[in-house]
């Protein structure tokens, strides 16, 4: 097995317990501000340790400046729109569509980086707009038309903020130091977090919200943040070795646990119309592997 692979997966099993995360947070009606700042400060600040601890050689500063500040502003309106998407729709409907970013991430490697897309990969491509409109017309009676529509619009906020911070980790992962990248980009993300959140939705009240609601969701960002610091690392060094196209499509596959945990834990159904997507969805992410 390439070792680039064996990263790409251990990534996968990591990135998705946090994304499973996101949806016990929505569930628990955990606010977005707070759960996601704690998860945000969680990585910035055990990272920036690790620096302390292995002092990082970084080839240019600026362009590491530069690359941390895009992927912490792409990454936080992602997290932001994903977590909030998931308290308007179905985690076995919000994680595929949103996952179908890797769609944007390969046509980019293909167009712009040169990578060959076989004849497969184009028939990822194809099912994965499948996909997006088998579930986008999901009839499930969860949420009423106004309340999937608003889901609709989050999730496409999400896959394509989600998409350029791929993209943009690519970059740091072949010309810059990995763990100060992540320490940067996490300490922006934090940043970014405070000015985000109040505007993209309505702030936290924290004298309407129970103290143990609050609790609650630091405990949940803290978990969230070691998860990623772990994922995150391994999907660099994934990145740093094998090709965006297939890496990602690997590291896309990580919305499955997050389904599957969300199906077994908290029940949500499974209907004709979900069961469908879901299996385009893992055609299509596998076929775009190569």
């Amino acid at each position: 097995m390439q070792t680039w692979y064996l990263y790409s997966l251990l990534a996968l099993l990591l990135l998705g317990g946090q994304r499973f995360l996101y949806k016990v947070a929505a569930a628990k009606n955990c606010g977005t501000f707070l759960t996601t700042f704690c998860f945000m400060i969680t990585v910035a600040v055990l990272s920036t340790g690790l620096l302390l601890l292995f002092p990082p050689v970084v080839p240019s500063l600026a362009f590491l400046a530069l690359i941390s500040l895009a992927n912490s502003l792409t990454f936080v309106s992602a997290t932001l729109a994903h977590i909030q998407a998931l308290k308007h729709m179905p985690a076995t409907v919000a994680y595929p569509l949103i996952r179908m970013n890797i769609v944007l991430v390969v046509l980019f490697a293909v167009f712009f980086l040169q990578e060959r897309l076989e004849t497969q990969q184009i028939l990822g491509v194809a099912l994965s707009f499948a996909t997006i409109w088998v579930l986008a017309r999901d009839n499930a009676p969860d949420n009423d038309a106004r309340t999937r529509a608003k889901g609709l619009i989050l999730v496409f906020v999400a896959m394509l903020a989600g998409a350029l911070s791929a993209i943009s980790s690519r970059y740091a992962a072949l010309h810059t130091d990995l763990l100060a990248f992540i320490a940067l980009s996490y300490v922006f993300s934090t940043l970014f977090t405070l000015a985000l959140a109040p505007r993209m939705f309505a702030p936290d009240q924290a004298h309407t919200v129970p103290r143990s609601s609050r609790k609650l969701a630091a405990g949940i960002g803290l978990a969230m943040g070691l998860l990623n610091l772990a994922g995150f690392y391994l999907f660099l060094k994934a990145l740093a070795l094998g090709p965006l196209a297939i890496v990602a499509s690997i590291n896309g596959m990580h919305f499955l646990v997050a389904v599957v945990l969300s199906v077994l834990i908290f029940r949500e159904k499974l209907t004709l119309g979900r069961l469908l997507g879901l299996a385009l969805a893992i055609v299509a992410i596998v076929l775009l592997r190569g």
